[in-house]
C-alpha cells in the first residue's frame, strides 16, 4: 500500500527514534547513532582574565585575630601593582597603605608585598574571596569577601612610603619598595627638603638613597611626558633615612 506523505514522515522518525534509543545495532554491537566515549567532552571552567580584574578596586571586610575586622580596600592595577588600605576597627590607629605586586592564574589573585602574601579567589569579575595561606578556603563565619567597587579607588590620600629616592637631570624619582615600581616625583610639597638631603649625603653621581616620606599619588599632569595612566608622588613630609634589605 502506497503511504503519503504524513505517513513517511512518521516512519522516518520512529526509525530514527529506535536507531538513538538502541533498537538498531551495528557490526560491533553498539548502537546506531550513540556516540563513542571518544568524542564526548566536559565544558572547560571558564576563567577570568586579567583584563576584568584590572584596573579596579575591590572592598570589603576580613577577618581580625584581635578586632572586629578589617574594613579593607585594595586597588589593582594595569601595571601590576597593587595598593592596599587596611583600617582595623575599634581602634584608633589610622589605616595602613601598603603597596607590591599582584599576579593573576585565572583563578586566583596573589598579592605579594613586603613579607606579607595575600591570596584570594576570584568569583566572577566582581567578588574576591579571601583563602588561607596555603591557598585554601577560610572555613567559619568570618567575612572574607571583597566586591569591586563601581568606580575606582586609587587610594591617592598621604601615606608613609619607604623606597630609593633619585635626582639626576632634573628628573627626580623614587622606586617604591613593596612593587619596585618607579614613580616620578612632583617638585612641589616637601620635594626641597628630600633634595636638601640627598645632597648633603654626597652620594656617587647617579646612586639612589633609600628613605621614609609621606607621600600622596596624584594623576600625570596633562603637560608631563610619560604614560597618562601612570600616577606621579608628591611628597608631603620627608621622614628621613631608611634601611630595608627587602626593597624592591
Amino acid at each position: 500500500m502506497a503511504m503519503n506523505g504524513w505517513q513517511r514522515v512518521a516512519t522516518a522518525g520512529g526509525l530514527a527514534l529506535a536507531a538513538a534509543c538502541g533498537g538498531e545495532q551495528a557490526a560491533d554491537g553498539t548502537a546506531v547513532g550513540t556516540l563513542p566515549d571518544s568524542v564526548v567532552t566536559v565544558p572547560a571552567v571558564p576563567t577570568v582574565t586579567v583584563a576584568a580584574v584590572a584596573p579596579n578596586s575591590y572592598a570589603g571586610t576580613l577577618p581580625c585575630a584581635d578586632c572586629a575586622g578589617i574594613a579593607t580596600t585594595v586597588a589593582l592595577f594595569s601595571d601590576t601593582t597593587y595598593r592596599l588600605r587596611e583600617a582595623y576597627q575599634g581602634k584608633s590607629a589610622a589605616p595602613v597603605v601598603s603597596m607590591g605586586r599582584w599576579t593573576h592564574d585565572g583563578r586566583t589573585l596573589t598579592l605579594d608585598g613586603l613579607g606579607r602574601t595575600l591570596r584570594f579567589a576570584v568569583k566572577g569579575e566582581d567578588t574576591l574571596s579571601l583563602l588561607d595561606q596555603s591557598g585554601q578556603p577560610i572555613a567559619g563565619s568570618a567575612p572574607v569577601t571583597l566586591v569591586r567597587a563601581d568606580s575606582m579607588d586609587a587610594m591617592r590620600e598621604a601615606a608613609p612610603y619607604t623606597g630609593t629616592f633619585t635626582y639626576e637631570a632634573d628628573a627626580p624619582s623614587f622606586r617604591e619598595c613593596g612593587s619596585g615600581q618607579t614613580y616620578h616625583v612632583l617638585m612641589s610639597g616637601a620635594y626641597k627638603t628630600v633634595q636638601r638631603a640627598y645632597t648633603a649625603a654626597k652620594l656617587p653621581a647617579g646612586s639612589g638613597q633609600q628613605i621614609e616620606v609621606t607621600a600622596r599619588f596624584t594623576a600625570r599632569p596633562a603637560t608631563m611626558e610619560g604614560p597618562k595612566e601612570r600616577d606621579v608622588m608628591e611628597f608631603v613630609k620627608y621622614v628621613g633615612p631608611a634601611a630595608n634589605p627587602d626593597c624592591r
